[in-house]
C-alpha cells in the first residue's frame, strides 16, 4: 500500500475524525501531518521560507497568511517523502473525501506513469489527446502547460517530484498548494489528473476551507452593491485564455 499523509491543523478535531473514518473504511493506512498554522499570522520561524514582496496574486493583492501556511504545509509533507526515501506518497488535505474506487486505483498502481497526479481538484486544463484509460470509467489526462490547477486537495507525488518541490518551492511566492516550480512537471508531461475525480471535497457539501473564509473577508474590499467585482485586466485575461485554449487542443475539467 502506498504511504499516505493527511495535512491537518492540530486542533481540527472534527475534520481529523471524519477523514480517519473514511480512510479506515477504505482500508488505507495513513498518518497525520500537522499543518503550518497561519490563522493568527505566520509564525516567525517560517519567514525565511517566504517572499512577501513577490507573493502577489493575479489581481495584485498580497497572499494571505493562511495561503503561505498552506503552501508551507505541502512542502513539509514533500520533505517527509524525501527524508523517508518513499517512491510515491498519497497526500490529502483533511477536508478531502476519498471515493470508494480509490483503493482499486492504488492497487492497480495507475499513478506510476507520472511524477504528480491529481486525484481531487476544483478545476484544471488538460490536453485532449492525452487520455489514457484506467479502469471502469476513469481516465488519466496530461495537465496543460501554463494552466494552473485550482483547489487540489488530493494527489500522489513521486520521490523525484517531492525532491524538486523541496529544492525549488522556497521561498514561497505563489498561491497555496502549487508553487511556481511545479510547472516543471507540465513541461516534462509528467503532471496528470484522473477524471472523474477519485477524491471529493467537504467544502461542496458542508463547510468552506480556511483559505476561502479568509479570502472572503478580503474580497469585501472590492464589492459593488454587494457583488465582488474582479479587476478588469483579470477579467480580460481570463476571457482571452478561455477562448484560445480550446483552439489549441486544451479542455477545462471541473469536478
Amino acid at each position: 500500500m502506498i504511504s499516505t499523509f493527511v495535512i491537518s491543523l492540530a486542533d481540527s478535531f472534527d475534520r481529523r475524525t471524519a477523514i480517519s473514518r473514511r480512510l479506515d473504511d477504505l482500508g488505507i493506512a495513513f498518518e497525520f501531518v500537522d499543518a503550518v498554522d497561519g490563522r493568527e499570522g505566520l509564525p516567525s520561524e517560517f519567514e525565511p521560507m517566504i517572499d512577501r514582496q513577490k507573493g502577489l496574486k493575479e489581481d495584485g493583492s498580497p497572499l494571505l497568511e493562511v495561503e503561505f501556511a498552506c503552501a508551507l504545509s505541502h512542502i513539509r509533507v514533500c520533505s517527509m517523502v524525501v527524508e523517508r526515501n518513499l517512491p510515491h506518497a498519497l497526500i490529502f488535505e483533511d477536508d478531502a473525501i476519498p471515493g470508494p474506487d480509490l483503493p482499486d486505483y492504488i492497487s492497480g498502481k495507475f499513478y506510476c506513469d507520472a511524477d504528480l497526479t491529481l486525484l481531487g481538484f476544483s478545476s484544471a486544463w488538460i490536453r485532449r489527446w492525452s487520455a489514457r484509460r484506467l479502469f471502469k470509467g476513469y481516465r488519466s489526462f496530461e495537465c496543460a502547460p501554463g494552466s494552473a490547477a485550482r483547489g487540489a486537495f488530493g494527489y500522489i507525488v513521486s520521490y523525484g517530484a517531492a525532491l524538486h518541490i523541496v529544492e525549488n518551492a522556497v521561498p514561497v511566492c505563489n498561491v497555496a498548494d502549487w508553487p511556481n516550480c511545479t510547472d516543471y512537471f507540465k513541461r516534462r508531461a509528467t503532471w496528470r489528473l484522473v477524471s472523474p475525480t477519485l477524491v471529493d471535497h467537504l467544502g461542496k457539501v458542508q463547510a468552506d476551507s480556511i483559505i476561502t473564509k479568509f479570502g472572503r473577508q478580503h474580497r469585501r474590499k472590492r464589492r459593488i452593491l454587494g457583488v465582488y467585482v474582479p479587476p478588469m485586466r483579470i477579467v480580460a485575461k481570463s476571457w482571452a485564455m478561455n477562448a484560445i485554449r480550446p483552439l489549441i487542443g486544451l479542455k477545462k475539467i471541473e469536478s
